[in-house]
């Protein structure tokens, strides 16, 4: 029975496979076509994804094989850096070694500086105390200077004056005079001998005056045109100490200094005096005396003007009442028809705001007017002088009519042209018959003398150092 049921059950079982397989058939036909479709659609899908991933596979090599170089590279640069550093580490090093080196050496030369700072220290002191000594010895070194200096002074004083006693009757100005003109002509004295000298006589305003006047007379005799240099540098120093003295009575001796002020005039050429520096001891003498005038305010400004370089001129423009400011004072001077000293004081200082080119062209014509109606006077020829040597001095291009030119010259003292001292230039400056060619002057520089001022060299260009100016 059993057997029975189970060939039943495998006979219903294949009869269900064999329906089973007669059904599906169709489908299965289906299933593979569809199959087979999918698969190949797969594996084309699979060829595309293999190949661009193998694009990428070669892509990343390439990417790799850069970053591999570039990591050589990196690796070599890191390699040079890592012994460039070595080496500046030692050179780091050998600088520690170098800086301790010197350190160690600039204790030791701060532990000298130390030692010798101390040496130093005492040197100073010992310095100082000789210093201290020098002084002592130098107050008595002075000291006894000064009483040889007026022991001397006083042997000069009574052997002087025994002269006067001797030979007063023929010598009309004081023997004293005459022994100092003779010894101190040719000297230059010592400042500090003329104080002493001048205070220690009872009338020192007397004998200075005195002095002038002997030099005059003596000038006179031997027919010069002005006092020698040497003496009228120490006359000015006489002026200057005699100013200090003070305590004189001036209106006695103003009789006597107008005598002895007017024959001093008459021998300096006002217009263009040969020496500035006679012309700077008149004005200090006039001005020390008070007798100012003996001279007009033309002759004034022409003589102040010349003096104007030197340490005195300043204060002597003061003194004479003139303006010290210079734009002002030369517009004062050319509405004056005062040209040539507004010409010297436009060159001295070079204003450009003037021409003085021009205003000796001026100067030029009033000469010719003058000299075309009435004879030239000693006055015009001094203008004429006057005006060539600020040509020649300060190449300034001017033209001279040839006939005034020889008229001049004609009428000087002498018949032949005379030879100009130039005020302007250590040189003797020609004057042309037809104009005034430039001269090349060369700068002379000035020397300081015994009295105490600049004096140019006979005669220097005219010079204005920085202490003069900003007096002005």
């Amino acid at each position: 029975m059993e057997k029975t049921s189970v060939e039943d059950e495998l006979t219903l079982t294949v009869n269900t496979d064999c329906k089973r397989q007669k059904l599906s058939t169709p489908l299965l036909e289906d299933f593979k076509a569809d199959s087979s479709q999918k698969l190949k659609a797969l594996h084309d899908h699979l060829d595309i994804v293999v190949e661009e991933r193998s694009r990428e596979v070669k892509l990343k090599e390439n990417q790799l094989k850069i970053l591999s170089l570039n990591l050589a590279e990196v690796q070599k640069q890191t390699e040079a850096a890592r012994i460039e550093a070595l080496n500046k580490e030692k050179e780091l090093d050998l600088l520690r070694n170098e800086i301790k080196s010197e350190e160690t050496t600039l204790k030791n030369t701060q532990d000298e500086l130390e030692s010798k700072k101390k040496d130093f220290g005492e040197v100073q002191k010992q310095i100082k105390a000789a210093e201290t000594e020098a002084c002592h010895k130098l107050k008595e070194l002075d000291l006894l200077r000064n009483q040889i200096k007026s022991e001397e002074l006083k042997k000069k004083e009574l052997r002087l004056r025994s002269t006067v006693l001797v030979k007063h009757e023929e010598q009309p100005i004081q023997a004293e005079t005459e022994l100092w003109i003779r010894e101190f002509s040719s000297d230059s004295l010592d400042r500090d001998e003329v104080s002493s000298y001048l205070r220690a006589l009872s009338n020192p305003a007397k004998f200075v005056l005195d002095l002038v006047e002997g030099q005059i007379r003596a000038a006179q005799r031997r027919q010069r045109s002005g006092l020698q240099d040497p003496v009228v540098e120490n006359l000015v120093m006489f002026f200057e100490e005699l100013a200090k003295t003070g305590g004189w009575d001036k209106d006695q001796m103003r009789f006597k200094a107008m005598q002895v002020g007017t024959q001093w005039k008459k021998m300096i050429v006002i217009e263009s005096p040969s020496s500035s520096l006679e012309a700077l001891a008149f004005l200090l003498f006039i001005v020390g005396y008070e007798v100012t005038r003996l001279i007009d305010k033309e002759e004034t400004v022409l003589l102040a003007t010349s003096v104007l370089h030197y340490e005195q001129g300043p204060e002597l423009f003061h003194l004479l009442g003139l303006n010290r400011n210079i734009p002002e004072f030369i517009r004062e001077l050319i509405e004056d028809h005062q040209y040539i000293p507004a010409a010297r004081i436009i060159c001295l200082f070079k204003r450009k705001d003037f021409s003085a080119t021009t205003l000796l062209m001026k100067e030029i014509t009033d000469l010719r007017r003058r000299s075309s109606v009435e004879k030239a006077e000693k006055r015009d020829i001094g203008k004429f002088k006057a005006i060539v040597e600020l040509a020649a001095g300060y190449d300034l291009d001017i033209d001279i009519p040839a006939g005034l030119t020889a008229k001049l010259m004609l009428q000087s003292k002498n018949s032949t042209p005379p030879v100009i001292h130039c005020s302007t230039v250590e040189e003797t400056c020609g004057s042309g018959p037809s104009s005034v060619s430039k001269a090349t002057s060369s700068q002379v520089a000035a020397t300081h003398s015994s009295a105490g001022l600049l004096v140019p060299k006979h005669e220097t260009k005219p010079f204005v150092n920085a202490s003069v100016i900003s007096r002005w």
